[in-house]
């Protein structure tokens, strides 16, 4: 089994419409790597708590994006509901190197994994898990390696399908809205698989969400999509709704864009430099979903 060290720092006292709220500097040790995180305690130990698991990329524990701090924001938003979360640095912006053996697995899973276990030893028995992203593409693998340990998933804008399938579509749409070349955008995808390690493809061409999902016991879903998403769109939506049916819960907002932000019209590339907030429908169906 993992060696879990759980590391308590300096403990930040903050006054919330509901009360006093503790956030306390929590680091987890998943064998070599150890990472930083921040646990909100708003509630007791009986009541839910939500794991943070980022999206693609190197991310810190807010996952912020230009001036955008989504998984911050949403963790507040939950707070003033009295339900507890936790939300660390993914491995990739703190560790350089090893990148010819990375898979989702290291990437993504087995420290999610590490996080729930360190919360369940803690004493918490509600954990859910919150994927963002590529973090939600992996919650199926997460919800196998955490079995037993976690009451439900939430999906927030993953995709189902693998990841060259997606860097494809994405480039062809922002060829549309940039006015780029042929030349140009097969320029950007040769780039861009070219850096992913060739475990990396293997493991991604391999999984299957679905047959993940087949296999394990039942726990609660909710699957959330926005409309104006150029990233992962409503195809992976109505995909996971075909994979899951009616063992989950579906939000979809035909206006929100990858971060649940509301947007006028098809989000693009730029609009991740430019300050949003996310939606507080979206907030306030996840504290529904959890309680």
């Amino acid at each position: 089994m993992e060696k879990i060290v759980i590391l308590l720092m300096a403990v930040m006292v903050c006054v919330t419409a509901m009360g006093k709220v503790k956030e306390k500097e929590l680091a987890i040790e998943n064998g070599s790597v150890k990472l930083p995180g921040t646990l909100c305690i708003a509630g007791n130990k009986k009541a839910p708590i939500v794991v943070f698991v980022h999206g693609s990329g190197p991310n810190d524990r807010d996952e912020t994006i230009g001036p955008n701090k989504p998984f911050k924001e949403i963790a507040e938003g939950l707070t003033k509901k009295g339900i507890s979360s936790y939300r660390y640095d993914k491995r990739t912006m703190l560790y350089k190197g090893g990148a010819d053996t990375i898979t989702f697995m290291e990437e993504t899973v087995d420290d999610a994994v590490a996080a729930v276990k360190m919360l369940n030893t803690m004493g918490y028995k509600r954990i859910f898990v919150l994927g963002h992203s590529q973090g939600g593409y992996c919650a199926p693998l997460i919800a196998q390696k955490a079995e037993g340990m976690i009451e439900g998933v939430i999906i927030m804008s993953g995709n189902t399908r693998n990841l060259l399938d997606m860097i494809d579509e994405q480039l062809e749409y922002i060829k549309g809205v940039q006015g780029l070349s042929n030349d140009m955008i097969d320029k950007y995808k040769a780039q861009m698989k070219a850096q992913l390690p060739k475990k990396y493809i293997e493991f991604d061409e391999a999984y299957n969400p679905g047959e993940v999902i087949a296999s394990l016991k039942p726990i609660k879903w909710l699957v959330m999509q926005g409309g104006h998403d150029y990233q992962v769109t409503k195809v992976d939506f109505d995909e996971w709704k075909r994979i899951l049916g009616d063992r989950a819960q579906y939000y979809y907002n035909e206006y929100l864009d990858h971060l649940m932000r509301k947007q006028p019209e098809m989000a693009k590339p730029q609009d991740y430099m430019m300050a949003g907030d996310v939606c507080e429908d979206v907030i306030m169906e996840i504290i529904t979903f959890l309680k």
